[in-house]
């Protein structure tokens, strides 16, 4: 669990609103699942799921995957909400008396599926939307849109959209630098396997002087060779960019 996602779960409990909290963490945990599902369908490997506020996040080990296979891992998502969404609604229709409980389930699904649609960061549809669009371009729009969302809704005292709002504003920015880096790593078209193009750098080279080697139309390898002949490769390489600067050396990301 993210810790905003257990300051979210303390503010839904200050406002009185824990029924449909609880509503909201189960259909977040089974969009996240839709997506697992489909990404371990596609020969990914899942290592960890994170509830953050308002939705989740999926860690994926895996060498390369497609801008279509990253396509149908993040439509799985919001199709899944969709689809509970209108069975738990079904169950509530036939047997209101034993599952009206469920109403709150039937709403937190449907938000959960309508809203992950939007073409903004860091849902679903802004997701799918960067396989095609520069990340740098969905981000400025995306802080638009959350910034009017979050003023208006200051203006209104909707406390629920206040808080998603700002938690979405967070993520954009704090994740900006990162969406920008990794969408140099999303592959168009088919997928290339077992084809790379293996670049030597030296231990004492920063993160961006190998970032700059990489192949845009092949998965690179890189052998450090003042270093013991190490060897990592594009994924390991893109997560570094994640967790460090970019002009951390190489000698400190590489495995001790």
């Amino acid at each position: 669990m993210h810790p905003l996602f257990l300051l979210t779960a303390l503010v839904a409990i200050c406002f009185a609103a824990t029924s449909f909290f609880i509503s909201l963490t189960i259909a977040v945990v089974l969009h996240e699942l839709a997506h697992a599902l489909v990404a371990k369908s596609l020969g990914a490997t899942i290592s960890r799921m994170t509830l953050t506020p308002f939705g989740g996040v999926l860690n994926l080990k895996t060498k390369i995957l497609t801008s279509q296979q990253k396509t149908l891992i993040y439509l799985a998502g919001p199709v899944a909400s969709l689809l509970f969404s209108m069975f738990f609604g079904v169950v509530v229709w036939l047997f209101p008396v034993i599952f009206i409980y469920l109403e709150y389930l039937v709403a937190a699904n449907f938000l959960v599926g309508v809203i992950n649609l939007l073409p903004v960061y860091p849902l679903d549809g802004g997701k799918i939307l960067s396989q095609f669009v520069p990340a740098k371009v969905i981000s400025i729009l995306s802080n638009i849109l959350f910034s009017i969302i979050l003023v208006w809704n200051i203006v209104i005292f909707n406390w629920w959209w206040i808080l998603f709002a700002v938690i979405m504003l967070i993520q954009i920015n704090w994740d900006f630098k990162h969406i920008i880096l990794n969408d140099k790593f999303s592959y168009r078209g088919r997928q290339k396997t077992g084809k790379f193009v293996r670049c030597a750098v030296l231990s004492s080279s920063s993160l961006l002087d190998a970032y700059r080697l990489v192949d845009r139309k092949r998965p690179t390898e890189f052998i450090v060779t003042d270093n013991q002949n190490q060897i990592f490769y594009e994924n390991d390489l893109e997560q570094w960019i994640i967790k460090h600067e970019i002009d951390t050396k190489i000698a400190r990301c590489l495995p001790r």
